[in-house]
């Protein structure tokens, strides 16, 4: 177990470090924040937010905040329904350009189950995104998929990994891909901390990202009673 983590951290913190000779100069960040929770057996609500800099912790790039509303049809199955609002800065540096502004509306299946100890999740997803630009406004759509893998190292410690292409129902129909590595921790019953390494593939960017995130899961159900 303390190789495979070793493993890990080494592949990370290099490729990390390979990241800053690319083409795309910055490294940048993504800071992620979810909150779950679960009102009734099949009801649960979902605060979401996110920051993203071209760099660690400075030069402003967007922010993205959305609702979900879950309907788990199962333990293993889940229809969202979500909205979000998005502010873009499309621009590196200081400029005076207003941002892009966008509304989404996301319509959501998603199913998990295990292989051994090893926990997966495939999630489809359609957007319709209200895009407002300086000059325009543009109604785009698009789907998602994207492939979630979940193995735990102890109690405290397990590894992530992610695969999500993106098809765009305008032109250039695979715009976008995003691969993500992570190590996470149990903070605490409900808490979980994960930081990795993106690869970030959009329109013609190659774009490298350390994301960071805090997901928070609470739950207002009684307990059931014992017969």
């Amino acid at each position: 177990m303390k190789k495979i983590l070793t493993i890990f951290l080494i592949l990370l913190v290099s490729t990390t470090l390979k990241a800053q000779n690319t083409t795309e100069d910055y490294l940048g960040s993504w800071y992620t924040l979810g909150l779950s929770h679960q009102f009734t057996e099949h009801f649960s609500l979902m605060p979401y937010a996110e920051l993203r800099f071209y760099e660690p912790s400075s030069n402003y790039n967007l922010t993205f905040l959305s609702l979900n509303a879950n309907y788990h049809i199962k333990n293993s199955q889940t229809l969202t329904l979500a909205v979000a609002y998005l502010d873009i800065d499309s621009y590196l540096g200081n400029d005076n350009t207003p941002n892009t502004i966008e509304h989404r509306i996301m319509e959501q299946y998603s199913k998990k189950h295990k292989f051994g100890s090893l926990n997966i999740q495939h999630r489809l997803r359609v957007e319709q995104r209200f895009l407002k630009y300086t000059d325009r406004n543009e109604l785009q759509h698009r789907f998602r998929y994207r492939l979630s893998l979940k193995y735990p190292l102890n109690k405290t410690l397990f590894l992530g990994l992610t695969e999500e292409p993106f098809v765009n129902f305008q032109d250039q129909v695979f715009h976008e891909n995003r691969f993500y590595i992570a190590i996470g921790f149990n903070l605490l019953k409900h808490t979980q901390l994960q930081m990795g390494y993106m690869k970030h593939h959009i329109r013609k960017n190659n774009l490298n990202r350390i994301q960071v995130g805090i997901s928070i899961q609470t739950d207002s159900r009684k307990p059931k009673k014992l017969l």
